[in-house]
């Protein structure tokens, strides 16, 4: 997000390319340890959360694909927030169950 102005609008999706398969990939494969952890509440919470980040990734992949630059870049916030959200979110489920 901090770098969104200084990529070519149409590089966006490489970069989302090369950053964000390995994370996303190992957070799904994990993912279920939260319903096991914390609940099914818990575990609803945070994937709400979190796809809506991974969709709204997907928005900026396929608006950097058509060089759409201000929607690329108002959707790489918006993944941003849902991301730190989700990871707020599941932060503050662990310290309530301690």
């Amino acid at each position: 997000d901090a770098e969104k102005e200084s990529i070519n609008v149409y590089d966006l999706r490489h970069v989302i390319d090369r950053t964000f398969p390995q994370h996303l990939a190992a957070f799904v494969e994990a993912r279920e340890s939260i319903a096991h952890s914390y609940g099914l509440k818990a575990y609803a919470e945070v994937m709400n959360r979190f796809a809506t980040g991974e969709r709204y990734l997907n928005r900026v992949w396929s608006a950097s694909t058509d060089g759409y630059q201000p929607e690329a870049h108002d959707y790489i916030a918006r993944s941003h927030a849902q991301f730190d959200d989700a990871l707020a979110t599941f932060r503050a489920i662990k310290a309530q169950a301690r």
